[in-house]
């Protein structure tokens, strides 16, 4: 799939549907300085608006966005400076070095602000107190005095040291939303403002507060200091989170070896070109996808198969970008370069996968939208009662107010899905499993049938050619030189064993090979030195109307048919073996409650022989490819939720039919357009480790959930003051403190128990 297009369909953006669509542009970046997912959500809003800007995605979890544009309306620098503008900052991929930059600044920044908020926080609860602290009695400061101070120290901790929190709700307020900085503006600010209030009456006599000088600027300062701390710990906790992304693009080679036009250089990753000559010695990162022309070697696939062993790697053998030569040296010729390599493919599922909303979220979000509006009218109604029903002192109320402002958090609910896909989708990925789609997590953990195609998924697809029959006074030689001729075009599995049969028999290709097709599940056609050629199976001879001798169809091997010039020049018998891992797997799907179906295009005979060994009932044969998808379809309507398992390739009808379609296949065949589910190794293990990541990412998710609305749902009754009547009060800094560790230990903390479950178990 070209890569526009692939973006496209990762948007779920039809480019048909824009007049302009030749200039439309992603623009895909990290954002920096969020603190919420209400901050996602007004970056999100507001871009929204903008002239030419057709879809955006702002990630808060993986701190990451998307904008589709038009890039004659408006260009990626004005998306970065208006991003900016708000109070962010974007970097692409291609600013890498600036991004960990200005991550490493943000952090730092942070920690210096931490410092400073604790320190003059400290102070002002300290003079706030004086009358309750022993070491300081006999030190007598007036009112006069301690008022001016503490509205100084109190003034720099809000303004300057929670200045994103101020500058957050400014920001969102002027766009029209509401966020988390609202509240946390609201409930310091209403605090610092009262305490002000409070002061001025006192120190200049207004009397409109009476001769109260009882003032709350410390409740102000802590609410400051708590959350900073909390934003704090959320985001060295969310990198943690983020560490398969981050993994996987280590692995790309900055700088690579190359020969180009006889001369050896050393080029960036994005300059070499397919055809390229790779260098690659002991040491080395495999910068891109390519086949081995001269040497020996050692690779560690384990990053992107979860493959522990070193593989032997020879002329001849594919090399996949990400791997490390742990010995040896070779020379590669490049075959995919930049985004197209195995590696930049597996990273962008991995982000697209991480990026996106499951279903589930969406009522989340939903809830989030109007989570603000709602706790600020509480705040209000709280406040109402205290002081006009209950007639307690204004500041009482205000605090009662404060603390339900203070307290509840709308960013559990907004991580509580896309932390957990977060860790999940590297999880997965680090085992070589890889999500296409983040429904797929979800759904994956719904189904109760799975259906595999038999060649290649239940077997080991390496075929070999057992047996060569002639007919016809055809010779054996000239019958190989026309099939090898032929299959020297395809890249078909079935194709390779012949190839590779011919190889070993000294067999010679003839010169003159047109008009090549593919019949899809059936077989191949070519002009062989002008003679028509059919190499297929069975149905592929009845279509052409070739006649077929009785005697040769009651064979019980794979059978591939060979006609030249429409008459039946030969057969050539294929054997296949089952997976060693094959018939555990099965029984395991089957013990969990598992409906299994084989679907095959193999004869009645080879494909009820190995039904047999796997002990699998329900089973078709010389099974179509658009037949299968018909299976598939019927299993669903009979209530299957169904996952088609299959190589990818041939099986794209029922991979897409499917609930959730899983490839099976090594990293240079893997079928990203039709599968949700890629199994970059082709180890049928690995569709049981799905199973599990599946299931137990789900169940955090719900956690996470569950979670998240109760600890709302108590807090902010406790902070209102239900309780009081039973001495049970939560004051601002109370609230403030739960509130900031709340995201840390409910939601980031639960979901980070996916990164140690064990696969294998």
């Amino acid at each position: 799939m070209p890569e526009t297009e692939k973006i496209f369909k990762n948007l779920n953006y039809n480019p048909e549907q824009s007049e302009n669509k030749d200039s439309q542009d992603l623009y895909e970046f990290d954002v920096i300085g969020m603190n919420c997912s209400g901050c996602a959500n007004s970056i999100k809003t507001y871009l929204e608006k903008l002239d030419g800007v057709s879809k955006v995605e702002v990630n808060f979890a993986s701190e990451s966005g998307e904008v589709l544009h038009d890039d004659k309306k408006i260009s990626r620098n004005e998306i970065k400076k208006i991003i900016k503008d708000l109070g962010y900052e974007a970097v692409s991929d291609d600013e890498e070095y600036e991004k960990e930059l200005f991550k490493i600044k943000e952090l730092r920044n942070q920690k210096i602000k931490i410092i400073v908020s604790v320190i003059l926080s400290l102070i002002i609860m300290a003079l706030s107190m004086k009358g309750h602290l022993m070491f300081l009695d006999g030190i007598d400061i007036p009112v006069t005095v301690s008022l001016p101070l503490l509205f100084v120290l109190s003034t720099f901790v809000i303004f300057w040291c929670g200045s994103r929190f101020i500058s957050g709700a400014y920001k969102s307020l002027i766009h029209g939303s509401f966020d988390m900085n609202t509240l946390i503006a609201l409930g310091s600010l209403s605090s610092y403002v009262y305490s002000l209030a409070v002061s001025v009456s006192f120190l200049f006599g207004s009397g409109m507060l009476g001769n109260s000088h009882e003032v709350y600027y410390e409740t102000a300062a802590m609410i400051i200091t708590f959350i900073l701390i909390g934003n704090y710990l959320e985001s060295v906790m969310k990198s943690k989170t983020q560490t398969s992304i981050k993994k996987l693009k280590d692995l790309q080679a900055k700088i690579v070896n190359v020969i180009r036009d006889g001369n050896e250089l050393f080029i960036p990753f994005k300059k070499v070109k397919e055809k390229d000559i790779v260098l690659i010695k002991t040491g080395d990162k495999v910068p891109v996808d390519g086949i081995i022309i001269d040497g020996f070697c050692v690779a560690d696939e384990s990053a992107l198969t979860g493959e522990s062993l070193p593989v032997e790697k020879k002329k001849g053998d594919r090399l996949m970008s990400g791997t490390i030569l742990k010995n040896g040296y070779v020379k590669m010729e490049a075959e995919k370069v930049g985004k197209n390599t195995m590696l930049s493919q597996i990273i962008e599922l991995v982000k697209d996968a991480a990026n996106s909303k499951p279903k589930i979220q969406k009522l989340a979000d939903r809830i989030s939208a109007v989570f603000v509006p709602v706790v600020i009218i509480i705040s209000i109604l709280t406040f109402i009662y205290w002081y006009v029903i209950a007639d307690n002192p204004i500041d009482t109320s205000l605090l009662f107010a404060v603390s339900v402002l203070i307290i509840a958090c709308p960013c559990a609910l907004g991580l509580a899905s896309p932390i957990a896909i977060v860790i999940g989708v590297g999880k997965a990925a680090e085992n070589g499993i890889l999500f296409n789609n983040v429904n797929a997590i979800e759904n994956l953990n719904k189904v109760n049938t799975f259906c595999f195609d038999k060649t290649g998924t239940l077997t080991t697809g390496e075929m070999k050619v057992k047996n060569v029959y002639t007919l016809n006074n055809m010779l054996r030689d000239d019958l190989l030189k026309y099939v090898y001729s032929a299959e020297k075009q395809s890249n078909h599995p079935i194709a390779k064993s012949i190839i590779n049969f011919g190889n070993d028999n000294n067999i010679t290709s003839m010169k003159d090979v047109t008009d090549f097709s593919n019949e899809e599940g059936f077989g191949i056609y070519a002009k062989v030195n002008n003679k028509e050629v059919l190499i297929g199976n069975e149905n592929l001879m009845r279509k052409k109307n070739i006649v077929l001798p009785d005697i040769i169809l009651q064979t019980g091997s794979n059978n591939l048919f060979v006609s030249i010039d429409k008459k039946i020049s030969g057969l050539i018998e294929i054997e296949d073996r089952i997976k060693p891992e094959a018939p555990e797997v099965i029984s395991k799907l089957r013990q969990s409650g598992k409906d299994i179906f084989m679907i095959s295009g193999d004869n009645e005979t080879n494909a009820a022989g190995i039904a047999k060994q796997l002990e699998i009932s329900k089973y078709s044969y010389k099974t179509l490819p658009d037949e299968k998808e018909k299976i598939v379809e019927e299993l669903q309507t009979k209530g299957g939720n169904v996952a088609m398992v299959g190589d990818g390739i041939n099986d794209a009808p029922s991979l897409a039919r499917a609930n959730v379609g899983i490839a099976v296949g090594t990293g240079q065949e893997i079928a990203i357009d039709s599968a949700d589910v890629i199994l970059v190794k082709g180890e049928l293990q690995n569709i049981l480790k799905s199973l599990k990541i599946s299931s137990k990412t789900v169940r955090i998710i719900k956690q996470n959930f569950f979670w998240a609305f109760f600890y709302n749902a108590v807090a902010i009754p406790f902070a209102a003051g239900v309780f009081a009547p039973y001495g049970i009060i939560i004051s601002p800094v109370l609230a403030a403190m739960l509130m900031a560790f709340s995201d840390v230990i409910t939601v980031i903390g639960n979901s980070l128990r996916l990164k140690y479950i064990k696969l294998d178990k």
